[in-house]
C-alpha cells in the first residue's frame, strides 16, 4: 500500500492538520485580544489540550458557542462555567470573562487535571437553555447535553437567599 492510500497515515495527517489549525486560531486571537500577554501559560494550555487530543473538541465547542450566539442570539453567562478563567477558551470565544493572565485558572495547564471524556459546563439563562440544547442536538450528533436548572437563579426568582 502506498503512502497516499494508507488510512493510518491519512488519520495522522488529519490530526496534525487539526492541531496546527487549532494553534493558529488561538495565536491569531491572542494577537488580537491579548497581544501583551506572555506565552508561557498559553503554551502550557495549548500543549496540554493537544496532548490530550482535545483540539478538535475545543474547535467544536467554539463552533457551538458561536452558532448559538449568531443563530439564536444567546450568549453564555459571563463568569460561570467550568472553563472560566482559562486562556484558550477565552481566546476562542467559548468564555467571555477576561481571564486574569497573572493568575489564570490552571485547569487546562496540566494534563493530569484534564479528565476524558472532557465535560464542559456552559451556563445559559434558564429561560433559553432548552432552545440551546435543541439547537445543539439538531446540529451535533456526537455532542451530549444535559440540562440542569441553576439553583441560584431558581431561588432568586422566589426571593430566597442562598
Amino acid at each position: 500500500m502506498n503512502k497516499k492510500n494508507n488510512p493510518k497515515r491519512k488519520a495522522q495527517l488529519n490530526a496534525k492538520t487539526q492541531i496546527e489549525s487549532f494553534k493558529f486560531q488561538v495565536m491569531w486571537e491572542k494577537s488580537r485580544r491579548l497581544p501583551d500577554m506572555k506565552d508561557d501559560i498559553l503554551n502550557a494550555e495549548l500543549n496540554a489540550i493537544c496532548e490530550k487530543g482535545l483540539a478538535g473538541a475545543m474547535l467544536t465547542l467554539r463552533a457551538i458557542v458561536e452558532g448559538v450566539r449568531e443563530e439564536l442570539g444567546f450568549q453564555t453567562e459571563t463568569g460561570k462555567g467550568s472553563l472560566e478563567g482559562t486562556i484558550v477558551p477565552f481566546l476562542l470565544g467559548i468564555t467571555t470573562a477576561l481571564p486574569d493572565t497573572s493568575q489564570p485558572n490552571t485547569a487546562l495547564v496540566n494534563t493530569d487535571n484534564i479528565q476524558l471524556p472532557l465535560q464542559v459546563t456552559l451556563y445559559y439563562d434558564n429561560d433559553i437553555r432548552n432552545q440551546v440544547v435543541d439547537w445543539v442536538k439538531s446540529r451535533y450528533e456526537t455532542v451530549t447535553t444535559r440540562l440542569i436548572r441553576s439553583a441560584h437563579l431558581e431561588n432568586a426568582r422566589y426571593g430566597n437567599r442562598i
